[in-house]
């Protein structure tokens, strides 16, 4: 039984994916008349199909507290690559992503054409180029996610926030919005901390045909009730750090 639910699911998700290449090719040639439109535009396919992801996949995800509506900027915890599918599926924002990410089969050439930013974390040097997108994406009117703790975590609690991508935020004097992310297995499936955490060694394919075995999951995100403002990114991170760590529950 769970390797048809995962054939079936793995299926409909190729089919929809390549609608939704489909349709973004179909609308490429907007951003040569305005690059505003055409990232709304993307905006839209985008939080589509993690909707869609997230209803063939089993995933339910609860939003507890007040969702912020583009632009803005936020930091989150980081559990999985899921998180990404919860925070766009409620919001349409993009992210700051891991340069390897770049150059992954489908996914990389996607993932730049959404306007996703990729960040060399092995270069300090990169921040400052990284920096400067993320103030234009603010500025065209989309909304970016940053995952503070610049790493995936085992789940157990939320690491210090790295200040360096909190910068544009400080800079611009931008309100600085917050998210907790957790996540909950339904009765008679493995703990979360199995099949939703990504920290492991271990093949993105392996662990989602894993994660689309089981009957589902469920994904909340608590944003915090009002944005942080400051003045110093080294100040803030600490304060962004302790609200969002406030809401969070260890996976189990």
């Amino acid at each position: 039984m769970q390797t048809v639910r995962m054939v079936v699911r793995l299926v409909l998700i190729v089919l929809m994916s390549i609608v939704l290449v489909t349709l973004r090719f179909l609308v490429w040639p907007t951003c040569f008349v305005s690059e505003r439109a055409d990232r709304h535009l993307r905006r839209i396919l985008l939080q589509t199909w993690n909707r869609c992801f997230a209803r063939i996949a089993g995933i339910r995800v609860v939003a507890e507290g007040p969702v912020p509506k583009p632009p803005f900027f936020m930091v989150a915890n980081h559990l999985s690559y899921l998180d990404m599918l919860v925070l766009t599926h409620l919001t349409g924002c993009i992210y700051v992503a891991r340069g390897d990410v770049e150059h992954w089969p489908v996914i990389g050439p996607l993932s730049k054409s959404m306007y996703v930013i990729f960040i060399d974390r092995q270069s300090r040097r990169d921040t400052v180029r990284v920096n400067k997108l993320i103030s234009h994406a603010i500025e065209m009117g989309d909304a970016v996610g940053v995952f503070a703790e610049s790493r995936i975590s085992p789940g157990l609690d939320v690491e210090p926030f790295k200040s360096a991508l909190i910068e544009p935020a400080v800079a611009a004097k931008l309100p600085v919005y917050y998210a907790t992310l957790g996540y909950e297995t339904l009765p008679g499936c493995p703990p979360a901390s199995e099949i939703v955490s990504w920290w492991r060694p271990e093949s993105f394919p392996y662990h989602l045909k894993r994660l689309l075995r089981h009957r589902g999951v469920i994904a909340r995100a608590r944003f915090g009730d009002e944005p942080l403002l400051g003045d110093d990114r080294k100040e803030l991170a600490p304060r962004l750090h302790a609200a969002v760590r406030a809401n969070f529950i260890p996976l189990k």
